[in-house]
């Protein structure tokens, strides 16, 4: 009986390794119809105009709790001393404004920002920070952002604007993502259900009886 026991608790012991969060894949890309921009292309008349480009953004999936990715992202801005305002936070998403800088605006969005006749001063960036929690585990935290210049057109006979809406190139948004990867691909990853399962039920079972049994072997 206890050669049986032992074997089993052995058993156990060898799959919650197979499970451990040393062999899980910590981070991982996104499916890429994450970004899917595909409703009523299928029924949409030939008339009718083209949709419009695929939404920008960048994706990633983590092995860890939503709230953990959430916070860690917050104490990064911190640290990097970003000049956040407006933001609104909640355990699985984050929306803030950010201050920039000419050359900050130059370097996140698309050619297009510099093709056009304004003398950049600054700008703006409305980022929203999503994260999920999928059944497998995973997180998937989303970032989009959208820009705003702010300048003065050098055409005097344009009208001048508050603002100009800019289009991002994703390098804001890889930057955040790279963020999470240094952060977390070094980090023992979340119990996944299955792990938890094994660890906190299995094995403690038998444990439990080996040491009621003990006695009895004893005498």
């Amino acid at each position: 009986m206890i050669l049986l026991l032992t074997t089993a608790l052995i058993w156990f012991s060898s799959a919650a390794a197979r499970q451990s969060p040393v062999s899980q894949t910590v981070v991982r890309p996104c499916a890429d119809s994450w970004n899917s921009n595909s409703n009523g292309k299928k029924n949409r008349p030939k008339s009718a105009k083209k949709a419009p480009a695929q939404e920008t953004g960048a994706c990633l999936e983590l092995a860890f709790s939503a709230l953990e990715i959430q916070e860690y992202l917050q104490s990064h801005a911190r640290e990097e001393q970003w000049k956040i305002s407006e933001d609104q936070m909640t355990e699985d998403s984050w929306i803030f404004s950010l201050e920039l800088e000419k050359s900050e605006l130059l370097r996140d969005t698309t050619e297009d920002t510099k093709s056009k006749r304004v003398e950049w001063t600054g700008g703006s960036v409305r980022v929203h920070v999503n994260t999920a929690q999928l059944p497998d585990g995973y997180s998937r935290t989303i970032v989009r952002a959208s820009f705003r210049g702010y300048g003065r057109s050098a055409d005097q006979f344009a009208m001048q604007r508050e603002y100009w809406d800019l289009d991002s190139n994703n390098n804001f948004e890889e930057s955040i993502l790279k963020a999470l990867r240094t952060r977390f691909a070094t980090s023992p990853a979340s119990e996944t259900p299955q792990m938890r399962t094994l660890e906190e039920f299995a094995l403690p079972q038998v444990r439990k009886y080996l040491k009621g049994t003990a006695g009895s072997f004893s005498e």
